[in-house]
């Protein structure tokens, strides 16, 4: 602590020097007045102010509040060798911290300074704690912050995060975050998670997730076990970053203008990873071409405005049945359209294909040209790739189209598997 002692009696000066001297605190002597208010003026580092009030220039209150305009908080310590005739009320409103009558025992004063020092320090750490308090609540508002019980359901939100989903904080507390869970995120991140929280490990990674009115949000996420002093798992914390911009402008660069389904580029970087996940997994990858019947002679027909119209509705048919996680709904290009899916036997495939076939045909769709049924349908050709096979992403795709062909050849509005 810098203390400003202000005293005049050359022997008191003395005493003081050698008390001091040992002291942690850095001590200050001025003689007079005039130079302490000057000094007082010049310096922010003073911590307490230890003044005689005996001989002055000025009356004991026009001293004191000469002090207090130019330190408004620091204490006062008085040392005087007199009766001070001031009331109590002028002392209490100037601050006043002790009055020690002269002679006084050093002890008293080293006992006040100390009672100080602690008080200070006190008041240190409850600064720190309101700081790292306020700071706690600048992260969680900027991180987009959530905690967890042991059993996952929410016990605290930040209001950054209600706004991005779109919930109000007592909506969400106490639920799971599975409430904002997206449909088509992939099930093992959230086993992945789970592993590493149970171990006592972070999760980073990226997650899809959806707000209130349904409509997507992606963010990469750190999730991580919190910890009592003893180690020991009590809940779980999470911040993330939104990412759904940047998503969303990845996701227009691997998508169909017309119809909002994959495009080929990102067609050929799936099959190579699918097939490549159907190894590892053991299960089979199952790929399907699907083709628009006559749809040159409908363009013809009808136009290309309305055969695009087409397109759009059947592209919305494919959405609606390839929602799994590992389902990839495709448009090749023209009117060719493509599913990857996986993990189905053959009489589900089977089900599988011949319900898409079914949900076009039923849309009535008007092709006069369309032989023998008028409107507008599909055909659709299919190879089961198993795990235990050993071909390539083009003979996959071979197989497959040379299914396609074949339920065309044999009169359209069909289904073959190769």
């Amino acid at each position: 602590m810098k203390i400003l002692y202000v005293e005049n009696d050359k022997n008191l000066i003395a005493c003081i020097d050698k008390h001091c001297s040992k002291s942690i605190h850095e001590v200050i002597l001025i003689e007079n007045i005039k130079d302490a208010l000057l000094f007082l003026k010049e310096s922010n580092e003073i911590e307490l102010i230890i003044t005689e009030v005996n001989h002055l220039e000025l009356d004991i209150l026009s001293y004191l509040k000469e002090i207090r305009k130019l330190k408004k908080d620091i204490p006062i310590i008085i040392t005087t060798d007199s009766d001070i005739q001031v009331s109590l009320e002028e002392f209490s409103q100037l601050n006043i911290l002790s009055v020690l009558k002269k002679p006084f025992n050093f002890e008293k004063l080293r006992s006040l300074i100390e009672k100080l020092d602690e008080k200070k320090k006190d008041s240190h750490i409850k600064q720190e704690i309101r700081e790292l308090k306020l700071f706690m609540e600048l992260f969680k508002e900027f991180s987009f912050y959530s905690e967890t019980d042991l059993e996952g359901k929410i016990v605290d939100i930040s209001d950054s995060f209600c706004d991005l989903v779109g919930f109000k904080k007592d909506e969400l507390i106490g639920k799971k975050h599975s409430i904002l869970k997206h449909p088509m995120e992939d099930n093992t991140k959230y086993k992945e998670i789970w592993k590493n929280l149970l171990e006592g490990k972070n999760w980073i990674g990226e997650l899809r997730c959806l707000d209130k009115l349904g409509n997507d949000i992606w963010y990469k996420t750190i999730i991580f076990p919190k910890k009592n002093e003893n180690k020991k798992i009590i809940g779980y914390g999470a911040k993330r970053q939104d990412i759904t911009e940047k998503k969303y402008l990845e996701l227009l660069s691997i998508t169909n203008d017309l119809t909002g389904l994959y495009n080929k580029r990102f067609f050929k970087q799936t099959m190579e990873n699918e097939k490549n996940r159907s190894k590892r997994e053991k299960k089979n990858l199952v790929f399907i071409m699907i083709d628009v019947d006559n749809f040159k002679k409908f363009n013809d027909l009808y136009g290309h405005l309305k055969g695009d119209e087409v397109l759009k509705q059947i592209a919305e048919i494919l959405k609606i049945n390839s929602r799994r996680t590992n389902d990839f709904a495709f448009r090749l290009g023209g009117e060719e359209f493509a599913i990857i899916t996986s993990n189905l036997s053959l009489s589900k495939i089977i089900k599988y294909t011949e319900k898409i076939r079914k949900d076009v045909l039923n849309k009535k769709i008007e092709h006069l040209k369309n032989e023998n049924i008028g409107f507008v349908t599909v055909s659709i050709g299919v190879f089961n790739y198993k795990s235990e096979m050993n071909y390539g992403c083009e003979e996959i795709y071979k197989f497959a189209d040379i299914a396609l062909y074949e339920a065309k050849n044999s009169g359209r509005n069909k289904v073959v598997i190769y």
